[in-house]
């Protein structure tokens, strides 16, 4: 009996599809949670991945925004401590055939005719081959993340919002919150 290598673990070989697939069974499971919420409203909601850093100074923050511009990222402080970032990402799929109508150039206009008021006339128009043309394709994997996502960060200390820096470069979020100055203690004399 031979065995092949394809079989044995490889440092190659990647988990990644297994974790996406607990994370989505994770949050398909849960009931009553933020995601099945915004299933309900229509909209995706997903969770981008970061890297919180403290410094000497500050907190930095390092996340992934994969397909994002930076006119469609929200960054604010919702209260002393706590930083919320949110953002909608959109795409659009186009698939399957053209409703009939803009198939056959069949649009209906009203018209006041003889016989009486807002009786519609059909009128025709040649179709094009813009017109004619159907998207075929079909897709066997959808793996990129739309809809809209929000993450909230609690700093542990007192941070200095006025300070704070974020820039936004190839798809990567960086936000730099400088930590407060410390408050020192002061003694009041009593008259």
């Amino acid at each position: 009996m031979a065995f092949s290598q394809r079989h044995f673990y490889t440092p190659e070989t990647s988990f990644a599809p297994l974790f996406r697939l607990l994370d989505d069974f994770d949050n398909y499971s849960r009931p009553g949670n933020a995601q099945q919420q915004g299933r309900r409203s229509g909209l995706a909601h997903w969770q981008p991945k970061f890297d919180m850093r403290e410094t000497d100074s500050a907190y930095e923050l390092h996340g992934e925004l994969p397909g994002m511009s930076k006119e469609n990222v929200n960054v604010e402080f919702i209260d002393p401590q706590n930083m919320l970032i949110s953002g909608k990402v959109e795409r659009t799929y186009t698939s399957g055939t053209p409703p009939a109508g803009a198939l056959e150039g069949i649009a209906t206009r009203g018209k006041i005719a003889e016989g009486g008021e807002g009786q519609a006339k059909p009128s025709s128009r040649e179709a094009t081959t813009e017109d004619a043309t159907e998207d075929t394709a079909k897709y066997w994997l959808t793996e990129r993340s739309i809809g809209e996502f929000s993450r909230n960060f609690s700093f542990p200390t007192r941070v200095n919002q006025e300070n704070v820096t974020a820039s936004f470069k190839d798809g990567i979020l960086n936000i730099t919150v400088p930590k407060a100055a410390k408050h020192e203690s002061r003694r009041i004399t009593v008259n």
